[in-house]
């Protein structure tokens, strides 16, 4: 049906070049790994939990680093990584911060039939008590996916902050 309507079937190509520029892709993958990228950031600036782990494989690897620089590698649908995530939420509850990511830029690394990489910057944006609106920090993301059952989930994400965050990740 795409085919059709842009009246070009190269357009439907499954397999990307890997080439910046090159518009030989699956025009509905780029709109569903946006579709998942976006979700990530309402669902966590939403307080919806269970939204933002579903967009998540069930084996899917977090990296961060933390205050010294030291690399710290999980699993982020494991159950004390759920509950540090819960713990975050609430703490942004009581103390009345609204978090916004202002997803923006996006390079595609890599786009195969079932698995897709990219990177992506990210503005952290936090209002604090409905009164005063501050960057936290910029942030770069690195995002691997893949293909299940025809939906895409986040499978690896590593976060690069360019300073720490008011409230310090925790693996």
């Amino acid at each position: 049906l795409l085919g059709n309507v842009l009246g070009k079937e190269e357009k439907n190509k499954i397999n990307w070049s890997g080439t910046i520029g090159d518009s030989n892709f699956n025009i509905a993958d780029r709109m569903a790994i946006n579709d998942v990228i976006d979700a990530y950031g309402i669902y966590w600036d939403t307080n919806n939990l269970d939204g933002f782990l579903s967009l998540f494989t069930d084996e899917a690897l977090g990296v961060n680093y933390d205050s010294n620089g030291k690399k710290l590698t999980y699993s982020i649908k494991e159950e004390a990584q759920k509950a540090n995530s819960r713990k975050r939420m609430e703490f942004f509850k009581i103390n009345n911060m609204q978090r916004r990511h202002m997803m923006s830029n996006t390079m595609l690394i890599e786009l195969t039939v079932d698995s897709a990489h990219l990177k992506k910057y990210m503005i952290l944006l936090t209002t604090n008590n409905n009164s005063k609106t501050q960057i936290v920090s910029p942030v770069f993301y690195d995002f691997k996916l893949k293909k299940i059952d025809g939906i895409w989930k986040i499978a690896f994400r590593e976060i690069n902050l360019d300073r720490p965050l008011d409230l310090e990740l925790k693996p």
